[in-house]
């Protein structure tokens, strides 16, 4: 049964380089879906269907063409096309990189993973030349986002030999249904390794798809494997802008990445395009002839990524018919969308780090695997004292796992009147989400919307939310029977600097029921009753420094500057705050790390006995000692903005007046 859907109903993009691997892709479809009517200014090709649960719309390269920039174009006309996408998916065949540690054989599957420092992927040959032949490799890219690496996990923890054997099945199946005896596995007897340093012959071998005119005696004794089914490796895969045909080159850059596999697109997407790339092994890397490889190799692969799917939740919890597709058009709202982009109040911190055991606290909580019970949020409380970077640590979670939940929200929590202001914000997102899907080419009905949500009359003809404070329990109640709704995958509620737990309920505005995470940042060690509590400290040394540089724009660092910098940070108390502080001093004023430690000496003790004492509070004196650095400075450099400074400092920083 064929289902025709819309570009948002699709919430999985695969990519393949060939034709080959484009019928490898549609091979392992559940079914397939007519295509789509998408705009002439989309040069993409499409071909849609279903994976168990997910919608899937696959593309390709096109013919004669490859590398990163073309993989790069298609990937930005999917992602604009089909706003629906959770991830991506780079599907294809690879080059081998074969080694004592790891046994790798044509027909095998290598999947890219975080390894060491690396996001599971580099960009081989992209770098700088330093002197004494010396090549100096600078890409960074973005790892896998963490739902795939979490079915990764899945499939391990099952057995990495009964999945290889069930792709070995599905291959057979399809073989036999499909009567096309390219995607047959050659068996082991073709598969021929030879030494590094023995070149391809080229003649004869290049009319046929073996290596004819290769002398077979060169070709290393391997013992055969027990199983026929293919391997599965995870680890780093290497992706450049040219093919790799040379064997010992392919053995220097494995040795020293640890990479598996060779590609040429993979470093083109990912840090646009969260995605995960899967290779089948088709050859050795080493230009010698491995054709009859191909096709059996693009289809492992596939069918490698549909037995990844099949481990991850469906984003929807009913999907589109014929007669909710009709509604739209006739003035009723469709099924609740429960999809929301992603939008915080805060840009990304690009100074961040550290934190990674808290992070990884965080995760492994939210997404415990022997936690059965989706229908209560989990708690998780990040406590510690002011200026220890509590937010920020929020912040980075939510930005690093964005694409592990179907809905991400930020609530101010210094103040009850600031949690009742965001839970109408986050309503008037959901109702914007709600239109943009009921009523893409039309009018949407805001009085259907309203009704739907349980809101009715709450919404305006302009959609907006009513923001009127005798109607925000009714918004309160909605938003809560919303985030409980069964059908949607995991959401997420940030409540930033939760430290008021006197002065109104706290319980009152945290959601008791639906598949949820809440993640509280407080001053109040006072969370741990029905909630995983981790304690904030001081970041440890290394990060401090790292911070302390990154803030002041430092890029030429010497080892008397690494001393001085943890002199520095040692004497601010490791404080995150007052280290940003100090750093954007001293990019400011371009003043020696020495200089700005001198000064804070005589400041910190000149002010002491100028300060009411109750209690040693060291940590405050450091933040309160930096200010008495900087405020001067600013009146030095604008007049009105001093004064302006001590202004604000009386007014909650969670409400001030934009026309102030």
């Amino acid at each position: 049964m064929t289902t025709k859907l819309k570009a948002s109903d699709y919430s999985i993009g695969w990519i393949c380089i060939t034709a080959t691997e484009l019928a490898a892709a549609l091979a392992v479809l559940d079914e397939t879906h007519p295509n789509l009517g998408i705009t002439t200014r989309d040069t993409n090709a499409y071909r849609f269907g279903r994976i168990g649960e997910h919608n899937v719309v696959i593309s390709w390269l096109p013919g004669g063409r490859c590398g990163m920039a073309s993989a790069a174009i298609v990937a930005i006309g999917m992602m604009h096309f089909f706003p629906g996408l959770r991830f991506g998916l780079l599907v294809g065949v690879g080059g081998g990189a074969p080694s004592g540690r790891n046994d790798i054989r044509l027909g095998d599957i290598v999947v890219s993973r975080p390894t060491g420092e690396s996001g599971g992927l580099i960009h081989y040959d992209l770098g700088k030349a330093e002197p004494g032949d010396t090549f100096v490799r600078t890409s960074s890219v973005n790892s896998p986002p963490s739902i795939l690496l979490k079915a990764i996990s899945l499939i391990k923890a099952f057995g990495l030999t009964a999945a290889g054997k069930r792709i070995a099945d599905l291959v057979e199946k399809i073989n036999i249904e499909g009567n096309d005896p390219k995607f047959q596995y050659p068996g082991q007897d073709a598969d021929r390794l030879f030494p590094a340093s023995y070149n391809h012959v080229i003649g004869k071998c290049d009319q046929v798809d073996t290596c004819e005119s290769c002398d077979a005696s060169k070709a290393i004794a391997r013992p055969k494997r027990r199983f026929d089914h293919p391997y599965i490796h995870h680890g780093i895969i290497a992706s450049g802008n040219q093919v790799m045909k040379d064997g010992v080159k392919r053995d220097r850059i494995s040795e020293e990445t640890g990479a598996l596999c060779f590609e040429m697109e993979g470093a083109g997407l990912l840090n646009d395009f969260p995605c995960l790339v899967i290779r089948g092994v088709s050859n050795y890397s080493d230009g010698h002839n491995y054709k009859r490889w191909k096709p059996y190799a693009a289809l492992v692969a596939a069918a490698y990524a549909r037995e990844l799917l099949l481990q991850i939740p469906a984003i929807m919890g009913s999907e589109a018919t014929a007669t909710e597709n009709s509604d739209a058009k006739q003035g009723k709202i469709k099924n609740i969308n429960f999809v929301i982009p992603f939008r915080l109040p805060f840009a990304r911190n690009g100074a961040f780090v550290g934190r990674a055991e808290e992070l990884r606290q965080a995760d492994e909580f939210f997404w415990d695997p022997n936690v059965t019970d989706t229908d209560t949020p989990r708690l998780f409380a990040l406590v510690g004292t002011s200026g220890i970077g509590k937010t920020q640590v929020a912040l980075e979670y939510a930005y690093r796992h964005r694409r592990d939940y179907t809905a991400v929200f930020w609530v101010s929590a210094a103040s009850e009147h600031g949690i009742r202001a965001s839970f109408v914000t986050i309503m008037q997102r959901i109702v914007k989400e709600q239109a943009r899907i009921s009523w893409p080419e039309s009018s949407p009905d805001y009085q259907a919307i309203a009704s739907k949500l349980g809101i009715p009359g709450l919404i305006d003809t302009k959609g907006r939310v009513s923001t009127d404070p005798e109607d925000i329990d009714e918004i309160r109640s909605a938003l809560f029977e919303w985030l409980q709704l069964p059908g949607k995958n995991k959401w997420l509620m940030v409540f930033d600097n939760m430290d008021d737990l006197e002065t109104f309920n706290i319980e009152e505005y945290l959601p008791s029921e639906g598949n949820g995470a809440i993640f509280i940042t407080s001053r109040r060690p006072e969370f741990s009753q029905g909630a995983k509590q981790v304690t904030l400290d001081m970041l440890d040394s290394k990060s401090a420094v790292a911070l302390l540089f990154k803030v002041a724009h430092f890029t030429d660092i010497s080892e008397v500057h690494e001393e001085e910098a943890l002199a520095l940070a040692k004497r601010l108390g490791f404080m995150p705050l007052a280290i940003i502080h100090a750093g954007y001093y001293i990019n400011a004023t371009k003043a020696p790390l020495a200089d700005y430690l001198l000064h804070y000496d005589e400041s910190f003790t000149t002010l002491q006995p100028k300060r009411p004492k109750f209690g040693r509070n060291y940590r405050a004196d450091t933040a309160a000692t930096n200010w008495e650095i900087l405020y001067p400075k600013v009146e030095e450099q604008d007049t009105t903005a001093a004064p302006l400074l001590l202004v604000c400092s009386y007014l909650n920083p969670e409400s001030v007046f934009e026309f102030m």
